[in-house]
Protein backbone atom coordinates (compact mmCIF):
# COMPACT_ATOMS: atom_id res chain seq x y z
CA UNK A 1 0.00 0.00 0.00
CA UNK A 2 1.40 3.54 -0.63
CA UNK A 3 2.07 5.61 2.00
CA UNK A 4 2.19 8.97 -0.20
CA UNK A 5 0.36 11.72 0.84
CA UNK A 6 -1.67 12.70 -2.34
CA UNK A 7 -2.68 15.54 -0.71
CA UNK A 8 -1.92 19.46 -2.49
CA UNK A 9 0.52 21.33 -0.28
CA UNK A 10 -0.72 23.92 2.07
CA UNK A 11 -0.89 27.41 0.09
CA UNK A 12 1.62 29.60 1.48
CA UNK A 13 0.84 33.85 1.67
CA UNK A 14 3.93 34.80 0.20
CA UNK A 15 2.76 32.35 -2.88
CA UNK A 16 -0.36 33.41 -3.46
CA UNK A 17 0.33 37.41 -2.89
CA UNK A 18 3.58 37.37 -5.12
CA UNK A 19 2.17 39.30 -7.68
CA UNK A 20 0.43 41.97 -5.14
CA UNK A 21 3.71 41.71 -3.07
CA UNK A 22 5.79 42.69 -6.42
CA UNK A 23 2.93 45.47 -7.26
CA UNK A 24 2.95 47.16 -3.71
CA UNK A 25 5.54 45.84 -2.02
CA UNK A 26 5.28 43.56 0.89
CA UNK A 27 5.02 46.22 3.52
CA UNK A 28 1.90 46.99 1.67
CA UNK A 29 0.68 43.71 1.87
CA UNK A 30 1.77 43.21 5.31
CA UNK A 31 -0.74 45.99 6.65
CA UNK A 32 -3.49 44.74 3.68
CA UNK A 33 -3.37 41.36 5.84
CA UNK A 34 -3.42 42.94 9.33
CA UNK A 35 -6.75 45.14 8.54
CA UNK A 36 -9.96 43.99 8.72
CA UNK A 37 -12.91 46.08 6.71
CA UNK A 38 -16.35 46.55 8.00
CA UNK A 39 -19.34 46.36 5.51
CA UNK A 40 -22.38 47.94 6.45
CA UNK A 41 -25.10 46.54 3.99
CA UNK A 42 -24.47 44.20 1.17
CA UNK A 43 -25.32 45.81 -2.33
CA UNK A 44 -24.05 45.15 -5.72
CA UNK A 45 -21.34 47.95 -5.40
CA UNK A 46 -19.81 46.33 -1.92
CA UNK A 47 -20.03 42.52 -3.07
CA UNK A 48 -17.45 43.94 -5.85
CA UNK A 49 -15.42 45.74 -3.07
CA UNK A 50 -15.47 42.39 -0.82
CA UNK A 51 -14.10 40.24 -4.06
CA UNK A 52 -11.16 42.50 -4.85
CA UNK A 53 -10.40 43.06 -1.40
CA UNK A 54 -10.62 39.70 -0.18
CA UNK A 55 -8.70 38.27 -3.02
CA UNK A 56 -5.94 40.74 -2.10
CA UNK A 57 -5.82 39.32 1.35
CA UNK A 58 -8.08 41.98 2.85
CA UNK A 59 -9.96 40.42 6.08
CA UNK A 60 -13.77 40.65 6.03
CA UNK A 61 -16.72 41.29 8.74
CA UNK A 62 -19.99 41.28 7.87
CA UNK A 63 -22.44 43.96 9.21
CA UNK A 64 -26.07 43.19 7.73
CA UNK A 65 -29.48 42.16 9.38
CA UNK A 66 -31.63 42.47 6.66
CA UNK A 67 -34.03 39.79 5.87
CA UNK A 68 -32.63 36.79 3.06
CA UNK A 69 -33.33 36.64 0.68
CA UNK A 70 -35.74 40.02 0.56
CA UNK A 71 -33.15 42.50 0.73
CA UNK A 72 -31.23 40.95 -2.51
CA UNK A 73 -33.79 40.18 -3.88
CA UNK A 74 -32.65 42.96 -6.68
CA UNK A 75 -28.67 42.96 -6.08
CA UNK A 76 -26.63 41.73 -8.71
CA UNK A 77 -24.22 40.16 -6.78
CA UNK A 78 -21.95 37.65 -8.09
CA UNK A 79 -21.31 35.35 -4.85
CA UNK A 80 -25.16 34.98 -4.96
CA UNK A 81 -25.24 33.12 -8.65
CA UNK A 82 -26.44 29.80 -8.31
CA UNK A 83 -27.68 29.78 -4.86
CA UNK A 84 -30.88 27.55 -4.36
CA UNK A 85 -33.63 29.67 -3.11
CA UNK A 86 -34.50 28.08 0.35
CA UNK A 87 -38.35 27.67 -1.03
CA UNK A 88 -36.75 25.34 -3.62
CA UNK A 89 -35.25 22.63 -1.22
CA UNK A 90 -37.46 19.67 -0.60
CA UNK A 91 -36.65 19.26 3.14
CA UNK A 92 -39.10 19.67 6.63
CA UNK A 93 -39.54 23.38 8.03
CA UNK A 94 -37.80 22.30 11.20
CA UNK A 95 -34.91 20.77 9.74
CA UNK A 96 -34.25 23.75 6.97
CA UNK A 97 -35.02 25.69 10.33
CA UNK A 98 -31.82 24.42 11.36
CA UNK A 99 -29.31 26.10 8.17
CA UNK A 100 -31.44 28.62 6.42
CA UNK A 101 -29.66 31.68 6.20
CA UNK A 102 -32.33 34.39 8.24
CA UNK A 103 -30.23 37.24 7.76
CA UNK A 104 -27.99 38.68 4.78
CA UNK A 105 -24.67 38.62 6.95
CA UNK A 106 -25.30 34.97 7.07
CA UNK A 107 -25.65 34.46 3.83
CA UNK A 108 -22.93 35.74 2.87
CA UNK A 109 -20.35 34.49 5.20
CA UNK A 110 -20.06 31.08 4.00
CA UNK A 111 -19.25 32.50 0.33
CA UNK A 112 -16.93 35.15 1.57
CA UNK A 113 -14.92 32.00 3.46
CA UNK A 114 -14.44 30.12 0.46
CA UNK A 115 -13.91 33.15 -2.06
CA UNK A 116 -10.32 32.70 0.04
CA UNK A 117 -10.33 30.18 2.86
CA UNK A 118 -6.25 32.30 3.89
CA UNK A 119 -8.52 34.91 5.67
CA UNK A 120 -10.27 32.57 8.42
CA UNK A 121 -13.60 33.23 9.81
CA UNK A 122 -15.82 35.99 7.96
CA UNK A 123 -16.68 37.75 11.83
CA UNK A 124 -20.53 39.19 11.63
CA UNK A 125 -21.57 42.20 13.54
CA UNK A 126 -25.23 43.25 14.56
CA UNK A 127 -25.96 46.13 13.70
CA UNK A 128 -27.50 47.56 17.44
CA UNK A 129 -23.82 47.16 18.52
CA UNK A 130 -22.16 49.38 16.16
CA UNK A 131 -20.57 51.14 19.19
CA UNK A 132 -17.54 53.65 19.17
CA UNK A 133 -15.30 50.63 20.86
CA UNK A 134 -16.74 48.20 17.94
CA UNK A 135 -16.23 50.86 15.51
CA UNK A 136 -12.60 51.19 16.77
CA UNK A 137 -11.32 47.74 15.86
CA UNK A 138 -11.84 48.17 11.94
CA UNK A 139 -9.13 50.27 9.61
CA UNK A 140 -11.63 50.62 7.25
CA UNK A 141 -15.37 50.68 7.33
CA UNK A 142 -17.68 50.82 3.73
CA UNK A 143 -21.53 51.30 4.46
CA UNK A 144 -23.74 51.34 1.57
CA UNK A 145 -28.28 51.94 1.67
CA UNK A 146 -27.39 53.41 4.90
CA UNK A 147 -31.25 54.99 5.30
CA UNK A 148 -30.49 56.68 8.60
CA UNK A 149 -28.24 59.63 7.84
CA UNK A 150 -27.50 60.04 11.06
CA UNK A 151 -26.05 57.21 11.84
CA UNK A 152 -24.48 57.45 8.95
CA UNK A 153 -22.59 60.72 10.34
CA UNK A 154 -22.31 59.08 13.53
CA UNK A 155 -20.03 56.12 12.45
CA UNK A 156 -18.28 58.05 10.45
CA UNK A 157 -16.85 60.11 13.18
CA UNK A 158 -16.33 57.10 15.46
CA UNK A 159 -14.77 55.52 12.87
CA UNK A 160 -12.46 58.50 11.82
CA UNK A 161 -11.79 59.44 15.85
CA UNK A 162 -10.09 55.95 16.19
CA UNK A 163 -7.84 56.54 13.30
CA UNK A 164 -9.84 54.68 10.40
CA UNK A 165 -11.26 55.45 7.49
CA UNK A 166 -15.22 56.07 6.18
CA UNK A 167 -16.42 54.89 2.99
CA UNK A 168 -19.68 54.99 1.99
CA UNK A 169 -20.62 53.95 -1.30
CA UNK A 170 -24.36 53.64 -3.97
CA UNK A 171 -24.98 52.93 -7.23
CA UNK A 172 -28.26 53.83 -8.72
CA UNK A 173 -28.96 53.18 -12.35
CA UNK A 174 -26.35 54.29 -14.48
CA UNK A 175 -24.71 56.46 -11.67
CA UNK A 176 -22.67 55.46 -9.30
CA UNK A 177 -21.01 57.31 -5.81
CA UNK A 178 -18.66 56.95 -3.10
CA UNK A 179 -18.41 59.59 -0.32
CA UNK A 180 -15.08 59.27 1.37
CA UNK A 181 -13.65 60.41 4.75
CA UNK A 182 -9.94 59.45 5.46
CA UNK A 183 -9.98 61.57 8.76
CA UNK A 184 -8.34 64.96 9.32
CA UNK A 185 -4.78 63.30 10.00
CA UNK A 186 -4.40 60.79 7.24
CA UNK A 187 -1.05 60.81 5.53
CA UNK A 188 0.52 59.20 2.43
CA UNK A 189 3.21 59.05 0.07
CA UNK A 190 2.52 60.94 -3.28
CA UNK A 191 4.11 58.62 -6.03
CA UNK A 192 6.11 60.51 -8.62
CA UNK A 193 6.29 58.00 -11.52
CA UNK A 194 7.81 54.50 -9.84
CA UNK A 195 9.54 56.64 -7.45
CA UNK A 196 7.51 57.48 -3.43
CA UNK A 197 8.21 60.84 -2.40
CA UNK A 198 7.95 61.95 1.31
CA UNK A 199 5.09 61.21 3.70
CA UNK A 200 2.30 64.22 3.13
CA UNK A 201 -0.46 65.32 5.05
CA UNK A 202 -3.74 65.26 3.11
CA UNK A 203 -5.20 68.80 2.58
CA UNK A 204 -8.50 70.16 2.72
CA UNK A 205 -9.97 67.18 4.85
CA UNK A 206 -13.73 67.52 5.01
CA UNK A 207 -15.61 65.18 7.57
CA UNK A 208 -18.65 63.04 6.35
CA UNK A 209 -21.01 65.10 8.22
CA UNK A 210 -20.24 68.30 6.68
CA UNK A 211 -20.35 66.96 3.38
CA UNK A 212 -23.87 65.75 4.53
CA UNK A 213 -25.17 68.68 6.56
CA UNK A 214 -22.62 71.78 6.37
CA UNK A 215 -22.76 72.15 1.98
CA UNK A 216 -25.34 73.52 0.26
CA UNK A 217 -25.56 71.46 -2.84
CA UNK A 218 -25.52 74.77 -5.26
CA UNK A 219 -22.36 75.34 -3.39
CA UNK A 220 -20.59 71.86 -4.94
CA UNK A 221 -18.70 73.84 -7.76
CA UNK A 222 -15.22 74.17 -8.63
CA UNK A 223 -13.09 75.39 -11.76
CA UNK A 224 -14.18 73.17 -14.06
CA UNK A 225 -17.34 72.51 -13.19
CA UNK A 226 -19.33 75.86 -12.70
CA UNK A 227 -22.18 73.62 -11.22
CA UNK A 228 -22.56 70.94 -9.27
CA UNK A 229 -22.13 67.13 -11.21
CA UNK A 230 -25.23 65.29 -12.71
CA UNK A 231 -23.95 62.52 -10.31
CA UNK A 232 -23.40 64.57 -7.11
CA UNK A 233 -26.92 66.15 -7.74
CA UNK A 234 -28.33 62.50 -8.05
CA UNK A 235 -27.09 61.24 -5.33
CA UNK A 236 -27.25 63.96 -2.70
CA UNK A 237 -30.74 64.27 -3.23
CA UNK A 238 -31.27 60.90 -2.61
CA UNK A 239 -29.33 60.99 0.42
CA UNK A 240 -31.36 63.89 1.63
CA UNK A 241 -34.78 62.49 1.05
CA UNK A 242 -33.02 59.45 3.42
CA UNK A 243 -32.20 62.02 5.66
CA UNK A 244 -35.93 63.24 5.93
CA UNK A 245 -37.77 59.81 5.84
CA UNK A 246 -35.12 57.17 6.96
CA UNK A 247 -35.96 55.22 3.56
CA UNK A 248 -34.26 55.39 0.11
CA UNK A 249 -36.63 56.78 -2.77
CA UNK A 250 -39.48 54.30 -3.96
CA UNK A 251 -42.41 56.87 -4.56
CA UNK A 252 -41.74 58.85 -7.64
CA UNK A 253 -44.48 61.55 -6.88
CA UNK A 254 -43.24 61.70 -3.05
CA UNK A 255 -39.30 61.96 -3.55
CA UNK A 256 -40.18 64.66 -6.40
CA UNK A 257 -42.34 66.75 -4.51
CA UNK A 258 -39.83 66.35 -1.21
CA UNK A 259 -36.82 67.16 -3.43
CA UNK A 260 -38.12 70.20 -5.23
CA UNK A 261 -38.94 71.43 -1.75
CA UNK A 262 -35.89 71.21 -0.55
CA UNK A 263 -33.81 72.78 -3.55
CA UNK A 264 -36.05 75.45 -3.35
CA UNK A 265 -34.81 75.96 0.35
CA UNK A 266 -31.64 74.70 -0.06
CA UNK A 267 -30.23 75.72 -2.96
CA UNK A 268 -32.74 78.05 -5.11
CA UNK A 269 -29.78 78.76 -7.79
CA UNK A 270 -30.85 74.67 -9.10
CA UNK A 271 -34.38 75.09 -9.31
CA UNK A 272 -34.31 75.44 -12.86
CA UNK A 273 -31.72 72.55 -13.44
CA UNK A 274 -33.11 69.92 -15.50
CA UNK A 275 -31.91 67.65 -13.03
CA UNK A 276 -34.50 68.62 -10.35
CA UNK A 277 -37.76 68.77 -12.58
CA UNK A 278 -40.40 66.73 -11.57
CA UNK A 279 -40.31 64.14 -15.03
CA UNK A 280 -36.19 63.98 -13.79
CA UNK A 281 -36.68 63.26 -10.06
CA UNK A 282 -39.61 60.53 -10.74
CA UNK A 283 -37.02 58.41 -13.14
CA UNK A 284 -34.16 58.97 -10.17
CA UNK A 285 -36.95 57.45 -7.93
CA UNK A 286 -37.14 54.66 -10.02
CA UNK A 287 -33.26 53.96 -10.16
CA UNK A 288 -32.65 54.92 -6.52
CA UNK A 289 -31.91 51.51 -5.36
CA UNK A 290 -31.28 50.07 -8.77
CA UNK A 291 -27.87 48.39 -8.93
CA UNK A 292 -26.53 47.57 -12.82
CA UNK A 293 -24.28 44.98 -12.41
CA UNK A 294 -21.62 46.47 -15.11
CA UNK A 295 -21.81 50.00 -12.52
CA UNK A 296 -21.17 48.16 -9.74
CA UNK A 297 -18.05 46.35 -10.73
CA UNK A 298 -16.36 49.71 -12.08
CA UNK A 299 -17.22 51.53 -8.91
CA UNK A 300 -16.29 48.58 -6.87
CA UNK A 301 -13.34 48.23 -8.73
CA UNK A 302 -12.27 52.52 -8.20
CA UNK A 303 -13.25 51.99 -4.82
CA UNK A 304 -11.02 49.06 -3.64
CA UNK A 305 -8.23 50.75 -5.34
CA UNK A 306 -8.56 53.72 -3.07
CA UNK A 307 -8.92 51.85 -0.08
CA UNK A 308 -5.76 49.90 -0.98
CA UNK A 309 -4.05 52.98 -1.24
CA UNK A 310 -5.54 53.99 2.01
CA UNK A 311 -4.35 51.28 3.93
CA UNK A 312 -0.88 51.25 2.29
CA UNK A 313 -0.66 55.21 2.31
CA UNK A 314 0.79 55.25 -0.78
CA UNK A 315 -0.46 57.38 -3.66
CA UNK A 316 -3.09 60.36 -3.45
CA UNK A 317 -5.92 59.49 -2.45
CA UNK A 318 -9.17 60.42 -3.75
CA UNK A 319 -10.47 63.41 -1.84
CA UNK A 320 -13.40 63.76 -0.69
CA UNK A 321 -16.25 61.87 -3.66
CA UNK A 322 -15.60 59.85 -6.31
CA UNK A 323 -18.06 59.73 -8.96
CA UNK A 324 -19.23 57.37 -11.98
CA UNK A 325 -21.26 58.28 -14.75
CA UNK A 326 -22.44 54.89 -16.45
CA UNK A 327 -23.57 56.23 -19.78
CA UNK A 328 -20.41 58.32 -20.42
CA UNK A 329 -18.28 55.76 -18.08
CA UNK A 330 -16.29 58.76 -17.02
CA UNK A 331 -14.97 58.51 -13.42
CA UNK A 332 -13.42 61.41 -11.84
CA UNK A 333 -12.81 62.55 -7.62
CA UNK A 334 -14.55 65.84 -6.81
CA UNK A 335 -13.69 67.74 -3.82
CA UNK A 336 -17.17 69.19 -1.85
CA UNK A 337 -16.10 71.94 0.72
CA UNK A 338 -17.79 74.79 2.08
CA UNK A 339 -17.61 77.97 0.50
Amino acid sequence: MSTTNDAPPAREESDVYDRQIRLWGRDAQQKMSQTRVLYIHMTGVSCEVVKNLALAGVKVSLCDNRSYPNAMAATPCFLLQGQQPAESIEEPDSKKAKHEPQTVAQAMKPLIEELNPLLGDCEIVDYKDLNEHTLSRYGIVIASRMENMQDACRIAEQTTSAGGKFFMADCFGMSGACIIDLGANHRYRPEKGKELLDEVELKNHVSFQTIIDGVKLQDATNRFHKQPPDVWIKYRSILEYAKQTGAYPSDPTEFAESTTSWIETNSPALASHELVSNESLSELAKVAQADVAPVCAVLGGLIGNEIIKAISGKGEPVNNTLLFDGATGKAFSFLVQPK
